[in-house]
């Protein structure tokens, strides 16, 4: 009899955590069907900065809408506040179950309209957090680019299946116009849902000119496509834009000013994938900022190894001479290629693996006046510290607060809507 009740109560106590999951997936469903709008931002680069534009959209439309990013700087910021919330972690980590609590968090506060940036990275759970936690009517596909290869690759076809795999049912897909294009299309029309091609090229640069931070066509693009499908004017999206805040990882040039001392760092450590930073690189020179022998630090992290054999093979090599230092850990692969002859554009080589802040400064210093200082890679390990220290070399002790634009000039914003008027391939079902 003894065993019996034993038994019964191992039973019992084993059904626990199954009815609690039940009450909390109940309680989920309850809250999302008040949020009328749900938005999911996935894709490579730049989710982040295109979160904060489509938030800034529907908030400029009159929406009680919260928005989360979880990029350089995990963060949570609502209509009715100019102050952003960090989020903090539990103490098991990062989890999609975090974006439950985001939502109940969301529906207390009294929102309607919820725009997120995907925080999963594996297939199973990017399937997991769009169709089972967040049931976004909306998807935004950003790009699909050579990153997180070793969770959701090797290839570029894998990284497309796993993307396409969160379209959602009977919703809308707003997706690039790109060599899987076709393949999205298709998938949206199994699970009948609509498709929104965007081209970058629809947006004018002296629409980009007026963001005071570096933003690119495709980030514009694609909110402006999310805007459309949630049938909001292109007036109140160019706007909305504009008044974005940027994120932590927008791409910033950041004058140091000390006697002795005349640098400019360039804070592009958020793209962190060789097509990403060339394009930074690109834009870099268009801007005719002084790029003569520049000081390039790439940031190695031990867990993003493959990052750096791309970096070494795909992205380095193409920058022209530059004086390059090597931080963070791990940074055999370039090492390696140095040793090769791989990076014969590298005329100053330096090589402070697992070095303090202290010794890398003590090092970098020296080095930097006259020449623009790029920091590449990744932000996190050594890199959020790495930047402090530098903001500490200024005079002014801290780099520039960016406002954003609050009256953009009418002239430009009739001239970028006469565009996306005209636009013949721009737009596409």
């Amino acid at each position: 009899m003894e065993q019996w009740k034993r038994l019964i109560l191992l039973v019992l106590l084993s059904l626990i955590p199954l009815v609690l999951l039940i009450i909390e997936k109940r309680q989920n469903e309850r809250n999302l069907k008040k949020l009328k709008i749900r938005v999911n931002v996935n894709g490579i680069r730049g989710k982040s900065t295109i979160t904060r534009m489509i938030f800034s959209i529907l908030r400029e439309a009159g929406c009680q809408v919260v928005g989360k990013t979880t990029g350089t700087a995990a963060r949570m910021f609502y209509w009715d506040q100019s102050e952003e919330e960090e989020l903090k972690r539990l103490p098991r980590g990062v989890s999609i179950s975090e974006q439950i609590r985001v939502i109940r968090k969301a529906v207390k506060r009294g929102a309607n309209a919820l725009v997120c940036e995907c925080m999963a990275v594996r297939p199973d759970y990017q399937v997991a957090y769009q169709h089972h936690i967040i049931k976004a009517d909306v998807l935004a596909i950003v790009n699909v680019l050579e990153d997180h290869l070793d969770e959701m690759g090797p290839t570029l076809e894998q990284l497309a299946w796993a993307f396409a795999d969160t379209i959602p049912y009977n919703g809308t897909a707003v997706v690039p116009d790109c060599e899987f294009t076709d393949y999205f299309r298709r998938i949206a029309a199994e699970r009948g849902s609509r498709i929104l091609v965007i081209n970058p090229e629809m947006i004018s640069q002296e629409y980009l000119d007026l963001f005071p931070y570096k933003v690119f066509d495709n980030n514009c693009a694609m909110a402006l496509g999310v805007a459309r499908a949630l049938g909001i004017d292109d007036e109140t999206s160019l706007r909305g834009m504009l008044k974005a805040a940027p994120d932590p990882g927008a791409l910033q040039v950041i004058p140091l000013r000390r006697e002795g001392l005349q640098t400019w760092f360039v804070n592009a450590f958020a793209a962190n994938e060789p097509a990403s930073t060339l394009e930074i690189w690109e834009y870099l020179h268009q801007e005719n900022i002084p790029m003569e022998m520049p000081v390039v630090v790439m940031n190695c992290r031990p867990d993003r190894v493959d990052r750096s054999y791309q970096f070494a093979r795909d992205c380095l090599p193409y920058m022209g001479p530059i004086q390059l230092v090597v931080i963070g850990e791990m940074t055999a692969p370039i090492r390696r290629a140095r040793r090769r002859g791989k990076l014969k554009n590298v005329k100053v080589y330096k090589e402070l693996q697992g070095k303090s802040v202290e010794e890398i400064m003590s090092v970098l210093v020296p080095m930097l006046n006259g020449h623009v200082l790029v920091g590449v890679g990744n932000i996190h390990g050594i890199g959020e510290e790495f930047i402090e220290a530098l903001y500490g070399l200024d005079e002014q002790g801290q780099p520039g607060v960016f406002a954003a634009a609050k009256d953009p000039p009418a002239e430009v914003i009739r001239a970028q809507i006469k565009r996306l008027e005209q636009w013949d391939g721009g737009w596409k079902k």
